[in-house]
């Protein structure tokens, strides 16, 4: 070992370390120089601060060695629109995704920290490569379904001649959805449609699409309807859900879609009942399909039926006028008799009127004969009675009984009070005596004692 030499100049302190390890490190990959990395996400973290924080692998190294880690960070000025491009792009960032990252290196003195700042991001690259994982991952679920004979399991359910209860999967107040409905409502049939709400895009949507699905199928709807207003085929990556795709092979009844395709049709598509471009399309199989029942059913029947009416009110009209004719002859003939008849009648009463007046006159001769006296004798006996009843009502006049002392006691309508039970402190009494009316309040009610006589 060299013994150390007062002024040695090869001598650093902490802080001129990284003063100088800082201007390298600027001079080859600072700011002003950045440079491109190519690493694996082994962690990723979406601060609430709008930071992102990444740990990149080295991918190329395996075996025993454990790989090199870069410490990276996107600040949120950056990490704002480059997670808008990969959400346009239809790209996720997961752990294990691979990217490219541009950016420049970094060195925290306070810490001793190095990391990698990102600036930029392959946003191509990454959605090239999602989209043949996602190619990769669609083809071999497709040759599974086909291994295990689901692909047609949905399409073996029979279709119901009138599906008028629709079990419907959408996004609310989407354009798919507002298709759908409005060309269901067109139709002029009263369709039931049941509607469980599912998020169509985004990590959300298969485990929402599925629910939906199981649900409307359970409930015993006539169809189920999964629709969506289009998008990019990133956008749609929910329908090659694996979730989804055994979701509709399992539901009891016919599943139809109408997903608003732009490019391949989906899997969901492949093992639906039946599949539409449009939720448009979609809502008018149904309707088209109600519409062929009603014209087979209900509206040649009714054409038949008006058809057969008007040859029986033809046939009527026929009869009612034989019918007339025949009343017209027979009524003549009858009022013809009539007035034979009538004239009969008058002659024969012409001739025996004289008789019939002189009879008459003397039965009301006998009969004023025997008026008089009878009645003279009805008078009498109806003038005793009336003096017989007279003398017992005035017995029993109120006027008479109120002279002697009694008096008639009501409550203010006029109603005689005939027991205390209707009387409380404060009920106002109306007294009549022989010579005027007391008013009068009560202030005590006593009820007279009752007992058993011996």
């Amino acid at each position: 070992m060299e013994p150390f030499v007062e002024g040695d100049d090869g001598t650093r302190t902490i802080a001129e370390l990284y003063a100088d390890l800082t201007a390298y490190l600027d001079k080859s990959w600072g700011r002003a120089t950045p440079i491109w990395v190519t690493g694996e996400i082994q962690k990723l973290s979406d601060h609430r601060s709008g930071h992102a924080y990444l740990d990149l692998v080295d991918p190329a190294v395996g075996g025993r060695d454990a790989p090199p880690t870069l410490k990276a960070k996107c600040w949120r000025s950056t990490w704002g629109p480059l997670r808008a491009s990969l959400r346009r792009a239809g790209v996720t960032l997961d752990e294990g995704s691979v990217v490219r990252v541009r950016g420049y290196v970094d060195l925290y003195a306070p810490r001793g920290e190095l990391s990698f700042i990102i600036t930029g991001l392959d946003v191509g690259a990454l959605r090239l490569a999602s989209l043949g994982e996602h190619a990769r991952r669609r083809e071999a679920l497709l040759r599974a379904l086909e291994a295990e004979g689901l692909l047609e399991a949905n399409r073996a359910r029979a279709m119901p001649k009138v599906p008028m209860w629709v079990g419907l999967v959408a996004s609310k107040d989407t354009e798919g959805y507002n298709d759908f409905l409005g060309m269901l409502e067109a139709s002029g049939f009263g369709f039931r449609v049941t509607l469980v709400r599912a998020v169509v895009q985004g990590a959300r949507a298969p485990k929402e699409l599925a629910a939906g699905i199981d649900t409307v199928g359970r409930l015993g709807c006539d169809v189920v309807c999964v629709v969506r207003g289009g998008g990019s085929q990133a956008d749609l990556g929910a329908f090659d859900d694996e979730l989804v795709a055994r979701t509709i092979t399992r539901c009891e009844v016919p599943v139809l879609t109408g997903i608003g395709h732009t490019g391949d049709v989906s899997v969901a598509d492949l093992v639906a009942h039946t599949a539409f471009r449009t939720p448009t399309a979609c809502a008018e199989s149904l309707a088209a399909a109600v519409r062929s029942w009603y014209a087979e059913r209900v509206a040649s029947v009714a054409q038949r039926a008006t058809e057969a009416a008007g040859a029986i009110l033809e046939e009527l009209d026929g009869a009612v006028d034989q019918s007339r004719r025949h009343l017209v002859v027979v009524g003549r003939h009858r009022l013809e008799r009539a007035d034979d008849a009538l004239a009969a009648s008058a002659d024969a009463i012409v001739r025996n009127a004289p008789h019939a007046v002189q009879r008459a006159g003397a039965a009301v001769a006998a009969c004023s004969r025997r008026l008089g006296p009878l009645a003279q004798h009805r008078v009498g006996l109806a003038t005793e009675a009336l003096a017989a009843r007279r003398t017992l009502l005035a017995a029993y006049d109120p006027a008479r009984l109120l002279t002697r002392g009694w008096s008639i006691t009501t409550d203010p309508s006029g109603a005689v009070v005939r027991s205390v039970e209707r009387l409380a402190p404060g009920s106002v009494l109306v007294t009549r005596l022989a010579d005027g009316v007391a008013r009068s309040s009560v202030t005590d009610v006593e009820a007279a004692e009752t007992g058993e006589g011996t």
